[in-house]
């Protein structure tokens, strides 16, 4: 079972040092210590104040004008800018990354084009979310032909750092990670602002309530993780109950519908983007 000692005497390069990127480097800090890792982090990014961040936490800094010393000593380079400048800054990427392993966070952004524009043949896409920052992230993972099983263990490893990776065999397949994992925090923030404002109007103040619906999220996820959704339903449930008149009103105005239409939307709108960045 690969370990996150894969990445012992590694060197890893971020491109871009925004929300993501810091969460996954957060992530490699911790692991790093926990494991007696002798790993080497380095960031690039054009802002003076995140530099000085990351360099506080003992990572290597460079601006978008140095970013090649990092790229050149890297045995992996995350991509982490805005998918939107690759075009941008592909140019000044492409001549360090020919061989090296790139693992690629830009959302929508095909194997096929960034091996195009940054002349590499080994990239892994990630799909996380946005828990990632609290080290309870969800990703996503395709590989490219050519990945190596070394590549892929180190690329797993870098984003279980940073919560749980899944491998996808088909790289289409990343638009229903999207729809499952990579939006779907903000599905649980609908229901939990409907939850709350509900229970503000039976009496409850807006700590209490949100408190109380936080909780009950946390403690189902928890339980959920190892146990089948259902069957937890069906022990919270006993006839005629509470919890089964909640549900019955639930089934009632198909709310499983909706958040399988709301997921196939999510599903649509994941392809579109990505086909602005097609090849063909």
């Amino acid at each position: 079972m690969t370990d996150f000692h894969v990445l012992h005497n590694k060197t890893v390069a971020f491109i871009g040092g925004g929300n993501m990127a810091g969460a996954m480097i957060d992530g490699l800090l911790t692991a790093k210590r926990c494991h007696h890792l002798a790993l080497s982090i380095g960031v690039s990014d054009k802002n003076a104040d995140k530099r000085d961040r990351f360099a506080s936490q003992g990572v290597l800094t460079a601006t978008p004008d140095t970013a090649h010393q990092l790229m050149t000593q890297a045995d992996m380079v995350v991509l982490a800018v805005k998918p939107q400048v690759l075009m941008e800054v592909a140019p000044s990427l492409a001549p360090h990354l020919a061989d090296k392993l790139v693992l690629s966070v830009l959302a929508g952004v095909p194997c096929a084009t960034l091996q195009r524009v940054l002349g590499c043949g080994r990239v892994v896409r990630a799909m996380p979310n946005l828990p990632s920052a609290l080290g309870a992230g969800a990703t996503g993972l395709y590989a490219d032909q050519g990945v190596s099983s070394l590549d892929k263990d180190m690329c797993e490893m870098v984003m279980t750092s940073c919560g749980v990776a899944v491998w996808v065999d088909d790289e289409t397949k990343l638009h229903a990670v999207t729809a499952v994992a990579g939006s779907a925090p903000a599905y649980f923030f609908y229901v939990l602002e409907h939850m709350i404002a509900q229970a503000m109007t039976m009496g409850l103040t807006a700590d209490d309530a949100h408190r109380l619906a936080v909780q009950s999220m946390v403690g189902a996820g928890l339980l959920a993780k190892d146990a089948n959704p259902q069957a937890l339903r069906m022990s919270v449930m006993s006839k005629g109950g509470t919890t089964a008149q909640a549900i019955s009103s639930l089934e009632r105005d198909d709310v499983g519908g909706a958040f399988g239409r709301a997921m196939m939307a999510c599903y649509d709108r994941s392809v579109e983007l990505g086909e602005l960045f097609d090849d063909k």
